[in-house]
């Protein structure tokens, strides 16, 4: 099959493109002019420059192609709303209205959780079917659905979609990629204390994001699927990193009521210095909540099994200390 993936260069986007190549496909890959394509270009990837707010630069790779793969977005907690929009929810319906236009015969989404906003207070699985927990708590939560929603109109009009939505995604390669960038802070001791230490989250190993994505695409047409792995709170996850490192982690819980306020009262000094607060406001909000989901759906339809935290985060851990 030709493939062409935007996002090829990402730290999932990259992990498909070096499957579907074993696999023997030839994928093609949205690159923008600054990014770093030697890996995929090893890989036997070809890679075309634009950028997904354009869709006349995606025109050439895209042509021809069988499957188009949307993995870009913009995460960055500290971009602005209107980055996120264009990013997240305009580029997404650049890409889906030209593969509609094209006559690409199949599309996968590659969203996320975010796209519910969170998971219910009472620390239960959500899942597919669960309803969103509004207000979203942050832009990108906001932009992630807001996207999503600007695809799901092209498949009203007959694009043929499936989407996947995966957890935190960890595991190698990547030292500050994906949730990895969580688990080396973990490590080196960076965090001073845990916020929302009793909140429940979703982690899942890359190499099960890739197999889950892969399933999905053999599935039919319109149908969503959550990968969401395994789940564990913050400081249950933080203890086990410990454990495994060798580490001390962070024995104090701060209250996320309380790191918000003093976000709110610090902002206004670190912006006379010129330097970013610790983190936005906004993720404070997103720390508050649940982010526990099933994926149940994923196992049942299309035989996913993704690893345990107990199978995925020692060589994790190993990986990130060796580099």
């Amino acid at each position: 099959m030709r493939i062409f993936v935007t996002g090829g260069t990402g730290y999932i986007g990259q992990a498909l493109c070096r499957r579907l190549r074993e696999e023997g496909h030839e994928v093609r890959a949205l690159v923008r002019s600054t990014s770093r394509v030697e890996p995929l270009q090893e890989l036997g990837v070809a890679t075309f420059t634009g950028d997904i707010g354009d869709r006349v630069s995606m025109r050439e790779g895209m042509s021809g192609a069988d499957w188009v793969v949307h993995a870009a977005a913009l995460l960055d907690p500290g971009a602005s709303e209107e980055r996120m929009q264009a990013a997240n929810v305009s580029g997404s319906d650049n890409v889906a209205s030209l593969a509609y236009k094209l006559g690409v015969g199949r599309f996968l989404s590659v969203s996320s959780m975010a796209y519910w906003g969170g998971s219910p207070d009472d620390g239960s699985l959500a899942d597919e079917t669960s309803p969103l927990q509004r207000p979203f708590p942050t832009p990108y939560s906001a932009t992630k659905y807001a996207g999503e929603q600007a695809i799901q109109a092209w498949a009203k009009q007959g694009l043929k979609v499936n989407t996947v939505y995966p957890g935190l995604v960890y595991g190698p390669p990547g030292k500050k990629e994906g949730a990895n960038i969580l688990l080396r802070n973990l490590l080196k001791g960076r965090f001073p204390a845990l916020v929302g230490a009793d909140r429940k989250t979703s982690w899942i190993y890359l190499d099960d994001v890739v197999d889950g994505m892969r399933r999905a695409m053999e599935a039919p047409p319109g149908r969503g699927y959550l990968l969401a792995g395994d789940v564990a709170t913050v400081r249950e996850l933080a203890n086990e990193v410990g454990r495994l490192g060798g580490v001390e982690v962070p024995k104090v819980d701060l209250p996320v009521p309380l790191v918000r306020w003093l976000i709110l009262v610090a902002t206004p000094f670190y912006r006379m210095r010129g330097r970013r607060p610790p983190m936005p406001a906004a993720q404070t909000r997103s720390l508050g909540r649940h982010w526990a989901f099933s994926d149940r759906r994923a196992r049942e339809e299309l035989g996913f099994r993704p690893r345990s935290l107990a199978d995925g985060l020692p060589p994790t851990i190993d990986y990130l200390r060796a580099s």
